[in-house]
């Protein structure tokens, strides 16, 4: 849900996507960790806006910038137990939100400025979360992989 400004994030919005997007996140991978064996791999999907946060998405901004930092943190603590941590940061990516979330003509132009031109589409994630759920990546821990059409993380 796209905002104003600051003075427009209700209590409740902001609750409920830190809810959403954090908590759940948080709870399942308490859970999830004494079911995983040597080998396992964890991966949260943050965002670009972490990075480039739009002041109209500052809810959602935010909960992807604590990923990022939850997952760093994660990573060094699940080590000892032979388990990764990394996260995936789609940039533009036509999903079935942006239409439902944005006036029409921010809609008609989403995606378009990125050096590619388009957002991406959902297929398009997919390779870069098998590759950190493969043994191919057995090395990479703790890190954000960037699928952002060539906009520049840090």
């Amino acid at each position: 849900m796209t905002v104003s400004g600051i003075s427009d994030i209700s209590t409740e919005l902001l609750d409920r996507t830190f809810k959403t997007n954090i908590y759940a996140m948080f709870w399942l991978t308490k859970a999830a960790i004494p079911h995983m064996r040597p080998g396992g791999s964890i991966i949260n999907t943050c965002s670009i806006q972490a990075y480039q946060p739009s002041p109209t998405l500052l809810p959602y901004a935010s909960t992807k910038g604590a990923i990022i930092s939850f997952t760093k943190g994660l990573a060094m603590e699940v080590a000892q137990y032979g388990l990764r941590a990394n996260s995936v940061a789609p940039g533009p990516v036509w999903t079935p939100i942006i239409p439902a979330s944005m006036p029409g003509e921010t809609v008609s132009q989403f995606g378009g400025t990125n050096p590619m031109g388009r957002p991406a589409q959902p297929a398009e994630l997919a390779p870069p979360f098998v590759f950190l759920a493969s043994q191919e990546s057995s090395y990479v821990n703790g890190e954000t992989l960037g699928v952002t059409g060539g906009q520049p993380l840090p």
